[in-house]
C-alpha cells in the first residue's frame, strides 16, 4: 500500500467555519464579504477605489494580483503569495488580514462609522491549474453580469488584473486579453 506523500514545505491546513490551507507557491481564489450587507455598497464611487488601492498596493511585492472584481456586497479577486526577501513566503493569511483590515479601517472612515466591516472569515480556494485559473477569472468577469448589474462584463467599471486597474468611465481589458 502507497503512503501519502507528506505535505510540502510550509503547508497549513486549518479549519473555522470554513475550511482553508496554505500551500506555498500556489495561486488562490478570495472572496471577502461584508459582515452587513445594507451597511454599504462596496460599489459606490468613494468606496471602490479604496479596495481597489488597496489591492494593488502589494502587488508584485507581496503577492501577484491577476484578476479581481469589487461587487455591492463582496470582492472576488485571484492572487499567488510572493517570496519575502529572506526566501519565506508571504502568507495568504497574513494578506488576507492585511487587506481587509486595512479597508475595513479606511471604508468605516470615509462613511464615519466603526464596528465590524467584513465577515470573520473569507473564502479562499487553491486555484488548481491553468484551466481552474481561467475558468475563476472567467467567473470573476463575468460576476457583474450574472448579478444582474450589467449586460456586459467589460462595462463594469470596478474589475482589473494586477497589471491593469480600472475605474469608471475606462475601458479596461477582458479576463482573455
Amino acid at each position: 500500500m502507497d503512503l501519502p506523500e507528506p505535505p510540502p514545505d510550509g503547508y497549513r491546513r486549518w479549519h473555522r467555519r470554513l475550511p482553508h490551507h496554505e500551500n506555498p507557491g500556489a495561486s488562490y481564489a478570495l472572496v471577502f464579504r461584508l459582515a452587513d450587507s445594507s451597511a454599504c455598497n462596496l460599489c459606490h464611487e468613494r468606496i471602490a477605489p479604496i479596495i481597489i488601492d488597496a489591492l494593488h498596493f502589494f502587488h508584485e511585492t507581496r503577492y501577484l494580483l491577476f484578476d479581481y472584481v469589487v461587487m455591492p456586497d463582496h470582492v472576488h479577486l485571484i492572487l499567488k503569495p510572493l517570496k519575502r526577501s529572506d526566501g519565506r513566503w508571504h502568507t495568504l493569511s497574513d494578506i488576507k488580514h492585511s487587506l481587509r483590515s486595512w479597508t475595513a479601517n479606511q471604508i468605516n472612515r470615509r462613511l464615519q462609522r466603526t464596528g465590524g466591516f467584513w465577515q470573520d472569515e473569507a473564502y479562499d480556494h487553491s486555484i488548481r491549474n491553468e484551466r481552474d485559473q481561467r475558468e475563476t477569472a472567467h467567473y470573476i468577469w463575468t460576476n457583474p453580469v450574472r448579478a444582474g448589474l450589467v449586460t456586459r462584463p467589460e462595462d463594469w467599471p470596478w474589475t482589473g488584473h494586477g497589471s491593469h486597474r480600472r475605474s469608471a468611465g475606462q475601458d479596461g481589458l477582458g479576463a482573455g486579453d
